[in-house]
């Protein structure tokens, strides 16, 4: 076992993508808006093109292949690893949709359309079963799906090299456009990017060499056109083609940023308020659509659109605006969920390591 170094760049990374997430239901919310003049409509192009919610998601899949075969490295024991998965994906999500639920009993609050908030629907979608009482879950559940896959893929890394990863991915990449597979675990789940956390893994065993095809001189040109590739992709229909090119694209940012710490490009992340996002990232995902839903029915966006502001400003300032509502509840969230019940996942750990030691 050895110890890898924490990489901040890529938890900034993490949170970068969860405010883009906001922005593309934030605009979603706006679609039906007013353009007055070809500049508000060229940057409500621009502004969703860069919003590229679901090319986000892929980001969010390449960089857990990519961190958890870090983990695995340092250490390979499974049971110690799904431990984990368990303790960091489930109490913040479990909460999140007790919160919805109360809403819903209370004031008859919902976000995005009324779900069954039956006892029985209540606890699948607590469990990850269902993602229907908050939509975005639909990616978490995914993550759960793919835990078993990439402990299967660092195992086979680590044990036969990286041929049979490439064949992995190239059977998932097939199955891609097969409807009965995209939508096996039903509701809003896909499952057409699911090889995007096989190439986390592989970027990471194999991302040093991966980067010496990048020649000198040119990481920062190839980090430009990994991010316009990802905005040209929000501007296209989510097909299996378009969510293989944003895959390509998280993992050359990944990549690059992995082994290329001193690229100004990327210095952004390093700000603080982009580090603090990125540790709140987890919790602030699945809360955001409560943000989203109350930003819009507080400031009525689209009302301000008609009065006459221009589309464009109008979806940043809304924007803006649920992400300011979201911020403050996710800290919470994970200042008082998801860091306790990692930390006793961690401690739970170390007690049976002690009791099978004695």
């Amino acid at each position: 076992m050895k110890k890898l170094d924490f990489l901040p760049r890529l938890e900034s990374l993490r949170g970068v993508a969860a405010l883009i997430v906001v922005g593309y239901h934030a605009s979603h919310r706006l679609s039906g808006g007013l353009v007055y003049n070809w500049f508000d409509s060229f940057a409500w192009h621009v502004l969703t093109a860069v919003a590229n919610g679901t090319g986000a998601v892929v980001i969010f899949f390449v960089l857990s292949g990519f961190v958890l075969a870090r983990s695995l490295e340092s250490n390979s024991d499974p049971v110690r690893f799904l431990r984990n998965r368990v303790f960091r994906l489930f109490p913040a999500a479990m909460a999140v949709v007790a919160l919805l639920t109360t809403l819903h009993w209370q004031f008859g609050f919902f976000v995005g359309y009324e779900a069954s908030f039956d006892p029985l629907d209540v606890i699948l979608n607590m469990l990850m079963i269902r993602s229907d009482i908050n939509g975005v879950m639909w990616s978490v559940t995914v993550e759960c799906a793919a835990t078993p896959l990439i402990l299967l893929s660092a195992w086979l890394y680590l044990k036969h090299g990286e041929r049979p990863l490439w064949g992995l991915i190239a059977v998932l990449v097939a199955l891609s456009s097969w409807g009965p597979y995209v939508h096996l675990l039903g509701g809003f789940t896909n499952l057409t990017p699911l090889y995007a956390f096989v190439v986390g893994v592989l970027m990471h065993f194999q991302g040093a060499r991966f980067a010496k095809w990048i020649r000198p001189g040119l990481e920062t040109s190839a980090g430009i056109a990994a991010m316009t590739v990802f905005c040209f992709c929000g501007t296209r229909t989510q097909s299996a083609l378009i969510l293989l090119l944003e895959c390509w694209s998280a993992a050359t940012l990944i990549v690059l940023i992995a082994q290329y710490p001193a690229m100004g490009v990327f210095k952004p992340l390093d700000f603080t308020p982009v580090r603090f996002y990125g540790r709140i990232s987890y919790s602030f995902y699945l809360l955001h659509p409560l943000g989203v839903e109350f930003a819009f029915r507080i400031s009525k966006p689209l009302a301000i659109n008609a009065f006459g502001v221009p589309l464009s400003i109008t979806l940043i300032l809304y924007t803006i605006f649920s992400i300011l509502l979201t911020t403050p509840t996710a800290y919470l969230a994970w200042r008082f969920i998801e860091m306790p019940c990692i930390r006793y996942g961690r401690r739970l750990g170390r007690k049976n390591a002690a009791l099978l030691a004695s």
